[in-house]
């Protein structure tokens, strides 16, 4: 080799390494269903799409775990039937489940204190509504204060609903359904996005192991990421979309799958129980998901943070104690393992779902986060419409159908 050969060689390592696609018309940051229905909506339109995702899978926050024997949704376990995503997946909604028990030491209510038990709930959510009116950055439990056990039962029950109604469980498990659903959209996994930059003639993204550029960017990434400045932006992200991340907080909500050899649990499948334990814990649990042997255990705020912060082991023995707490002793022999979410310590997604604030003021955070940035970079999620699947799919096609206008223009 010559000399001059010698010498450049060196040098080429100091060069910007190219970029994973050349010639794209859009790149989507996120493989979540936001940014997989975006990238399948301008696929269809005939557009070269890379979509760009830190973790090494698909999916986002759904993803199913087959390990314990049946299928456990970590994250988003149900979808709205008839809706365009349930469609496009072939979904078929497992059958309501029968009415919730709701326990207290150990006992079932009778007639008349469930009777009760839906008046209390009815007047605990006027109150919970009434404080969301007046004052919207107060969290209710300061306020409404129950008075016996059924109130409590009832106020948790109420605080730890999401945000979104009318879904259906979907015994294939949603993870599932998505991975099976994007199979052939172009993904480059285990690539972090640091920063987006569109002051150039083609917007780039940069990450560790190079840049793409694209016509347009569509991010998808979800709100707790972006208030934690994870992605930067050039030009920055503007006074009044910086409001509306930090007004649009994600839930810390985790789930614990524990399982069990033989039919531990005499209970109907996918039964929903509330038990209110004589150690003064609140337990929301689904028994027999899908029919089989096991059951899960629901978590919210700080226990949810506790539960992360003491690890998986803890967090699998905890859930094993909780369904021994409403259905015996005999549960511990049957055990025969345990998986449980993680998502306030994912640094992909920093929380289970954005949380808007109350009102008209939630729907304004919502719209905002959805506008454009500096024309060509685009945004979606499910934070950016009604915090669930149904909405993270709505508005991936409706940010595919922003970025098409604009690249018809150009």
């Amino acid at each position: 080799m010559r000399r001059r050969g010698l010498l450049a060689a060196p040098a080429l390592a100091l060069l910007p390494r190219s970029a994973f696609a050349a010639d794209l018309d859009v790149a989507i940051v996120g493989a979540g269903v936001a940014g997989l229905a975006a990238a399948k909506t301008l696929i269809a339109k005939g557009k070269r799409v890379l979509v760009v995702e830190a973790r090494n899978r698909i999916g986002g926050r759904t993803f199913t775990d087959t390990s314990l024997g049946f299928p456990f949704d970590m994250g988003a376990a149900g979808l709205v039937p008839g809706s365009a995503l349930a469609r496009e997946l072939g979904a078929k909604a497992a059958p309501l489940p029968l009415a919730g028990a709701i326990l207290v030491n150990g006992k079932e209510l009778n007639r008349e204190d469930y009777e009760r038990y839906d008046k209390v709930s009815a007047e605990l959510a006027r109150k919970i509504a009434e404080v969301h009116k007046l004052a919207p950055d107060i969290d209710p439990r300061q306020v409404v204060v129950p008075k016996d056990p059924l109130e409590r039962v009832a106020l948790t029950e109420l605080l730890w609903r999401p945000p979104f109604q009318g879904e259906q469980d979907v015994p294939e498990g949603v993870g599932l359904l998505v991975a099976r659903w994007a199979a052939h959209v172009p993904v480059k996994t285990g690539t972090r996005v640091v920063r987006i930059d569109s002051t150039e003639p083609l917007v780039r993204i940069v990450t560790p192991g190079g840049d793409v550029q694209a016509r347009a960017v569509i991010v998808t990434a979800p709100v707790g990421v972006l208030a934690a400045n994870a992605i930067g932006f050039a030009p920055p992200l503007k006074a009044d979309k910086r409001a509306a991340i930090a007004a649009l907080p994600m839930a810390l909500s985790d789930k614990v799958a524990v399982g069990l050899s033989g039919h531990a649990i005499d209970a109907p499948a996918d039964a929903r129980v509330m038990a209110l334990t004589q150690q003064g814990r609140v337990l929301q649990v689904i028994a027999r998901p899908g029919g089989r042997n096991g059951g899960i255990v629901l978590a919210q705020g700080d226990e949810a943070r506790q539960l992360e912060a003491n690890g998986p082991s803890a967090a699998g023995a905890w859930g094993l104690s909780a369904l021994v707490e409403i259905f015996g002793k005999t549960l511990r022999a049957a055990f025969a393992g345990a998986v449980a979410s993680r998502w306030g310590l994912d640094v992909y997604a920093r929380g289970a779902w954005s949380v808007a604030r109350p009102g008209q003021a939630g729907e304004r955070d919502r719209i905002v986060l959805a506008q454009p940035h500096d024309g060509r970079l685009f945004f979606a999620g499910e934070a950016t419409e009604g915090g669930d699947l149904a909405g993270a799919h709505s508005s991936g096609v409706r940010a595919a159908t922003e970025a098409l206008t604009v690249l018809a223009r150009r």
